[in-house]
């Protein structure tokens, strides 16, 4: 389907990602402009349309691509293999980190994506993240050791706390220009301690 655009080098792959993502992070579906699109990636509108049909498909891509991104990163570093269920997650923090790398604007965008509600693009989303998401969803928490909580049904509310802490010292350290792996992971661990000593049982 993008026969076109896969047969572009990588590197303009990429720069055509990273310039859609930008954009479509930074507005609602419905405001973001193909042209803002094409002259941020240096390229020009025609070119856009030759390798999207349109603006819905080259949404409905960035985001298919978001998300095999991010859950190829979590295979390469084995986060899955962890069945510690701290130890597994500040390793899924480490993947999106590595993915943003990669792409700056990754996890803004597939975020804004993920609540988009234009009926333009909110089926096709739905779609994808019941594709895509829904297995990988049942993945990430098959066989992690949640038995040394207090509280097992703790686990799901440590999941939304690590990724509120992740992205903000994502966002924090982007607009500081030092998006450093190691600093990251070193402060993420910081807080996992602290969440460790007050929701697991004590000697875990």
């Amino acid at each position: 389907m993008y026969d076109s655009f896969s047969a572009l080098s990588k590197e303009k792959q990429i720069k055509i990602i990273n310039a859609a993502m930008k954009v479509f992070a930074e507005s609602p579906y419905s405001k973001a402009s193909t042209a803002d699109i094409a002259a941020t990636a240096g390229i020009a509108k025609g070119s856009l349309f030759y390798y999207f049909r349109n603006k819905r498909d080259l949404y409905c891509y960035l985001y298919e691509y978001s998300c095999k991104k991010i859950y190829k990163k979590i295979h390469e570093i084995k986060a899955l293999e962890e069945r510690d269920f701290f130890e597994r997650n500040v390793k899924i923090v480490e993947a999106r980190v590595m993915a943003m790398m990669e792409c700056p604007y990754i996890l803004s965008f597939s975020l804004r994506a993920y609540y988009e509600v234009d009926n333009a693009v909110a089926n096709n989303i739905k779609s994808i993240n019941q594709r895509i998401l829904k297995d990988a969803y049942v993945k990430l928490n098959d066989n992690v050791d949640i038995g040394k909580f207090k509280n097992k049904n703790d686990a799901n509310k440590v999941i939304k706390m690590l990724i509120w802490i992740s992205e903000g010292f994502i966002k924090e350290r982007m607009a500081e220009g030092k998006l450093n792996l190691k600093e990251i992971q070193d402060e993420v661990y910081e807080y996992m301690k602290i969440l460790k000593y007050g929701l697991y049982k004590e000697g875990m």
